[in-house]
């Protein structure tokens, strides 16, 4: 009797460069000459709507400053500050005036390392570049834009995608779909006499033919997971996978009823090996250990393949297991070249339905709504450590492109060396940390600047409430309760909670007089630089 193995689903598949910069935000003394955060020697100063230039100008001979320029369409003025001024200290005393609504540094907006697709849909992919996209935390993503600027991938490194099959027609896959050098299409002859007819373009494992693709139904999951690992980037179409040049080898050997056999994954595998490929993709599993799958890992790993699995979505009630007391095969298989992953959603947190393990499981990818390539040229969303695992492969092809002298023991350790460490994952994997494609690649990912947005009471509002709760969101990497300041009306309050899995600052005022009040939250400077955020809200008396 066959044994039966399925696939891994949570759920059903459903400018050019620079910073976007807010007001208020990483203010930093410690400026590169080469390459500045922002122009020495000035700032950018908005008056509140009733001030006038008389204002600013009284405020800039209280400061030894005078107008460099003003930019009448934005209501702004260019400060210019004396020699013995930092901008840092200017900014503070300005925001500090009743006349000013706020007052930045003049940012450096400059082409970096990084590289940015055109790729039309690619703000959707949180996953690849979150800049707080669905309510995110800004980087929570696995730096692929830094990682890009060190390479796009190669057309030799060739990836086999061990799943249902591919819908390769796509428009976002067909130019990166791997094809056999040493078969001639159609000819119903075996051209390079490895056992199989026309493999053109990889095997049907489970149907025992050539056709890679057979229905929506049948392969939406190999298609998802293709475009995740190498959609043709930087097309002006569609999305764009890790890897921009990858080929992608369908192997298939799961069926339209989403189970796939041991023999036919072993025969797959066995095929990749053939082929010289170095990388697969395996976000499939079953709880049962497979003597006959584990020496077929083993073989491969003798050929230095290295083989990249899902660690599973929990048991039948879809929620988290630990593989070290329950495996998930192949991830949990005991081989020096397997790579197990967990998910993680939008905010760096390790999903519900993600499987763990300290020693069983290596790292996350995103594995929470991941924006790929379905069948008939579309594109949707999938969860689940199936939609995990392709970043990882992408990750290993675009290191291979970088250094292809390393064999799968290599590409292995650059990757889990390069981790972006999280408390939530400390304990729960052996890197304890998501994967950073960047990082593995030898590139430093710039730091991120944190970001305060959505003030409440907003800026200018009058609220009738005397005691309102006062609001901000604060997001940037790895930020706790200890890295901010709050001040009303000048004095600092130490009583507001902020919860750091939506980045949500919260405090509960007292009794406040009917008059116009300041708020003020401050980031202290950190890795991504500090940030500032002042407002002003009104209290009325009731009518």
């Amino acid at each position: 009797m066959k044994r039966r193995i399925g696939f891994i689903a949570a759920a059903s598949i459903a400018g050019i460069f620079g910073m976007v910069l807010l007001p208020g935000e990483a203010i930093s003394e410690s400026v590169d000459k080469n390459s500045p955060d922002f122009a020495p020697g000035r700032i950018i100063v908005k008056l509140e709507e009733e001030s006038t230039t008389s204002d600013l100008t009284s405020l800039n001979r209280r400061n030894d400053a005078s107008i460099k320029e003003k930019l009448p369409e934005e209501d702004l003025s260019v400060v210019d500050l004396p020699n013995d001024l930092s901008v840092t200290d200017a900014v503070e005393r300005y925001e500090d005036s009743s006349d000013v609504e706020y007052a930045e540094p003049d940012y450096v907006v400059n082409t970096e390392a990084a590289v940015t697709p055109n790729d039309p849909n690619f703000s959707k992919m949180y996953h690849l570049h979150n800049t707080g996209q669905y309510d995110g935390s800004p980087d929570a993503d696995i730096d692929t834009p830094e990682a890009w600027g060190v390479t796009t991938g190669d057309t030799s490194v060739v990836v086999a995608v061990m799943d249902t099959g591919v819908d390769i027609s796509h428009p976002d896959l067909n130019g990166n779909v791997w094809t056999n050098p040493d078969e001639i299409a159609g000819n119903n002859v075996d051209d390079d006499a490895n056992g199989y007819v026309d493999d053109v373009h990889g095997w049907d494992f489970r149907n025992e033919d050539n056709t890679v693709f057979d229905s929506a139904e049948a392969d939406g999951h190999g298609t998802h997971v293709a475009g995740t690992i190498a959609a043709e980037g930087n097309n002006g179409a569609g999305i764009t996978g890790v890897s921009w040049k990858a080929r992608i080898m369908p192997l298939k050997f799961i069926g339209s009823d989403g189970w796939g056999y041991a023999s036919d994954y072993i025969q797959a595998l066995d095929y990749a090996v053939a082929e010289g490929v170095k990388v697969s993709n395996n976000s499939w599993g079953g709880n049962g250990f497979s003597q006959s799958i584990f020496e077929a890992v083993e073989a491969a790993g003798q050929q230095d393949h290295l083989l990249i699995a899902a660690a599973g979505n929990g048991g039948s009630d879809g929620i988290s297991d630990d593989n070290d007391v329950t495996p998930r095969y192949p991830a949990s298989y005991d081989s020096p070249n397997v790579i197990s992953v967990a998910a993680t959603d939008h905010n760096d947190q390790l999903t519900g339905f993600s499987n763990y393990g300290a020693t069983s499981v290596d790292l996350a990818a995103p594995g929470l709504w991941i924006y790929s390539t379905t069948p008939g040229g579309g594109y949707g969303y999938g969860s689940g450590t199936s939609m995990a695992t392709p970043h990882v492969a992408g990750a290993a092809a675009l290191v291979k492109s970088k250094f292809p002298e390393l064999d799968d023991a290599g590409i292995k350790a650059k990757i889990l060396s390069s981790v972006d460490k999280k408390a939530g994952l400390e304990g729960k994997m052996v890197s304890g940390g998501r994967l950073n494609a960047a990082r593995a690649l030898g590139a430093t990912a710039p730091a991120v600047k944190p970001r305060i947005t959505s003030p409440s009471p907003g800026s200018g509002n009058k609220v009738r409430d005397r005691t309102p709760i006062i609001k901000a969101r604060v997001l940037g990497a790895n930020l706790e309760k200890s890295d901010m300041k709050l001040y009303v009306d000048g004095r600092r309050k130490y009583r507001f909670s902020y919860y750091r899995s939506t980045g949500q600052l919260a405090y509960k005022s007292s009794k406040l007089a009917t008059r116009t009040h300041a708020v003020r939250v401050v980031v202290a400077e950190g890795q991504g630089g500090g940030a500032a955020l002042g407002w002003k809200f009104r209290v009325v008396g009731r009518r």
